[in-house]
């Protein structure tokens, strides 16, 4: 519980003063991560949906969970049965993993994939989805263990994810422009890349 009377927006605009002055890739990983660890965070994923001709890879701006989780994911191919990505295209508000265990009967496999999530440090998460007047979607996720999700940080966590998102996606655009065949990775690093596409 944070005593201040309103912290929240006093560090919201904080982050976007500082964020608004950063260029580097890797500083605004640094900057967001820095941010969200006050909130009980520890990991971050910021993507957009494809577009026709557009792999995952190409619109994922930024995800530091662990490796080994990211493998077993894809391996079990969680994501036609997780709860969170089926309640992000349902919905265009922010919700919590939380929120989803409350309002929904879950299906045995889609509470085993939230709480296995558990042992890589992710017992909660917030999502936020990000709208465009086009139409298209996009989604910022942080997950930790005991994060605030108080309401005055759900206000906060929405406001500071659109700017995250953004400052994300236009740092990693900067560079495809200045070097087409060096592309920063999406954990923060940079690679130099076989045919100008992405690598794990």
């Amino acid at each position: 519980m944070h005593n201040a009377k309103d912290i929240y927006a006093e560090r919201t605009l904080d982050f976007i003063e500082r964020i608004q002055r950063l260029r580097s890739y890797d500083e605004i990983c640094t900057h967001i991560l820095k941010e969200m660890e006050w909130f009980g965070f520890s990991c971050v994923t910021s993507l957009s949906v494809p577009r026709a001709g557009q792999t995952l890879k190409d619109c994922l701006w930024m995800n530091n969970r662990p490796q080994d989780y990211i493998d077993r994911y894809s391996e079990k191919n969680y994501i036609l049965h997780d709860p969170i990505v089926t309640e992000f295209r349902q919905t265009i508000y922010p919700y919590a993993w939380s929120d989803i265990r409350a309002k929904r009967d879950l299906k045995k496999t889609e509470k085993a994939i939230i709480d296995e999530a558990r042992e890589w440090g992710a017992r909660d998460g917030f999502m936020v989805p990000i709208v465009t007047r086009s139409g298209s979607m996009s989604g910022f996720c942080p997950c930790g263990f005991e994060p605030d999700l108080s309401p005055r940080a759900r206000a906060a966590l929405e406001v500071i994810a659109i700017y995250s998102h953004h400052a994300l996606m236009r740092a990693v655009l900067q560079v495809r422009r200045e070097e087409p065949c060096i592309h920063p990775h999406p954990t923060g690093t940079r690679d130099h890349a076989v045919g100008c596409g992405w690598q794990n």
